[in-house]
């Protein structure tokens, strides 16, 4: 029983302390997107260091260059034409920077405008929302990446459905929180979004995109000077978040973060599990979780042996009456 209060004292201390900016609309998307970044100030160049010592690059082969490929190509292990390949390929893979936050924001909001225009747009219950916001809110603070605003939005859309694009826009849809029972649901549903921005999952997919391949870095003036990058960068991620999905292994993962995240606000770990029965027998013919994800029985597998690791989490609260509460008459 103290166990229990101690939970449920913790979770009422969160959801009572999270930032009140919970709203989230059109008009604050599209200001974020289109607002110019900051100037970075140009940091002092360091004091002058004793040298380090020189240290010789690798000698070149006379046939190949340096490297293994070189070597390969003076042993004839490789043509030519092959190291080339070879030398371009890792050029590619290598050549891309991290996106920063300032680039982050700008794709990400501008998908979070395709979200609303293709999913219902905002669904409009200033309760509703609210609740849902303190709930993502307390998750998103013990994540991985705490240190950044995330923004909650509800789809006015019967279909079950959530999203998450870079820089912290994170959706779920009014049939989907018809379908949770609890609040442990919602804050394990809302978890796996959250694990998606923190593990930087789209931005790693767009990382490696077809649109980036030969800059060596995506910055915010090559986005305002050529702004079919950002077009194409977002027309992909559309494609990819709407249609193909993620990478299935990334899906998991935001399980497996998704569940740890809920369980470090309090909750009971296992509502994202519990609630892949429930989405198991959902109907929705736009239904992006169903056709996008692993299925609901292969993410409840890997599910339940992760809340198996948790131990004995029966007194962790699931806190059924309070969802139906805050809920009832506004969905």
């Amino acid at each position: 029983m103290k166990k229990l209060l101690i939970s449920l004292l913790a979770i009422g201390i969160t959801l009572g302390l999270v930032t009140a900016s919970w709203s989230i609309n059109f008009g604050d998307i599209l200001n974020e997107t289109l607002k110019p970044p900051p100037k970075k100030e140009t940091a002092p160049a360091p004091a002058p260091e004793q040298a380090a010592p020189e240290t010789s690059a690798p000698a070149e082969n006379s046939k190949g260059g340096g490297g293994l490929i070189g070597i390969l190509e003076s042993t004839g292990a490789v043509d030519k034409k092959t190291s080339g390949i070879l030398r371009g390929a890792g050029a590619l893979v290598q050549s891309l920077q991290p996106i920063g936050w300032e680039e982050e924001r700008a794709i990400g909001g501008s998908l979070a405008l395709e979200v609303f225009k293709n999913f219902g747009g905002q669904y409009k219950n200033d309760k509703l929302q609210r609740y849902v916001s303190l709930v993502g809110l307390s998750v998103a603070g013990v994540s991985d990446r705490a240190d950044i605003p995330y923004h909650f939005a509800i789809l006015n859309s019967n279909d079950p459905n959530a999203f998450a694009t870079p820089g912290g826009y994170i959706f779920v849809s009014a049939g989907l929180l018809r379908l949770v029972r609890n609040e442990a649901e919602l804050a394990g549903i809302l978890g796996h979004e959250v694990a998606h921005v923190a593990k930087r999952h789209a931005l790693k997919t767009i990382e490696r995109s077809k649109t980036l391949q030969g800059f060596s870095q995506l910055t915010t003036s090559i986005l305002d000077s050529d702004p079919g990058v950002l077009d194409n960068i977002v027309k992909e991620m559309s494609a990819t978040l709407f249609t193909k999905g993620l990478d299935q292994n990334l899906e998991y993962e935001a399980d497996k973060f998704g569940m740890d995240y809920a369980y470090r606000v309090g909750y009971n770990p296992g509502g994202l599990r519990d609630f892949m029965k429930v989405l198991g027998k959902a109907q929705g013919s736009h239904s992006v979780l169903l056709s996008t994800h692993p299925t609901p029985r292969s993410r409840y597998g890997k599910l339940n042996a992760q809340a198996k690791r948790y131990g004995n989490v029966s007194l962790a609260p699931i806190l059924s009456q309070r969802y139906s509460a805050e809920t009832k008459g506004n969905l």
